[in-house]
């Protein structure tokens, strides 16, 4: 009991200091998923945990490529922080972020909004603790294939792991059918 109202209170000194890592969603960033992230329930007992620092925390995540068990102190829980990814994977958010944001960088750059033309490559990985692996004959290569889509200017459009010893255009196709599925 006393640990975890310690934990609390040393949760809310760290967010009055306002830390800072280059990974925190700048000003503008939060104004614009504001609108996207799940609203306050209206009855039941009041949110305690604060979305920012559950962005921020998993954009550390991704950007260092640290595991959820060793986030810093200067975010909540790992437990915590897992929680809110499932359920915010669930509600497809950032998919939904990804294409407002290709969407925008498109608009921003005087092009159309969507993409009617795109670049479809794979490139082959070595991935030892991947639970499905695959051998390339022609690159003679052991491990995974990335099937990247992406429009002229580079932006990622949709992406499908596959094991190596899938060819190029069955892999190429999964993604080709998703890109229709997704920007028709």
């Amino acid at each position: 009991m006393w640990t975890q109202q310690n934990r609390r209170k040393q949760q809310q000194v760290r967010t009055s200091l306002n830390r800072c890592y280059p990974t925190d969603m700048k000003y503008k960033e939060r104004r614009l998923i504001a609108p996207l992230l799940p609203k306050q329930a209206k009855t039941g007992t009041p949110r305690k945990t604060d979305l920012r620092a559950m962005i921020n925390a998993l954009r550390y995540i991704v950007r260092s490529g640290c595991e959820w068990r060793m986030l810093p102190n200067d975010f909540p829980q790992y437990q915590t922080v897992y929680y809110w990814f499932r359920r915010l994977m669930r509600r497809m958010l950032f998919r939904t972020i990804h294409d407002l944001a290709l969407m925008l960088d498109r608009l921003c750059n005087e092009r159309e909004v969507l993409p009617s033309t795109g670049i479809v490559d794979s490139q082959s990985v070595n991935a030892p603790s991947a639970r499905t692996r695959g051998y390339d004959a022609n690159k003679k290569f052991s491990g995974r294939k990335r099937h990247i889509a992406v429009d002229t200017g580079g932006r990622l459009l949709a992406m499908n792991l596959t094991p190596a010893d899938i060819a190029d255009s069955t892999g190429a196709q999964i993604v080709l059918d998703g890109l229709i599925k997704r920007w028709p």
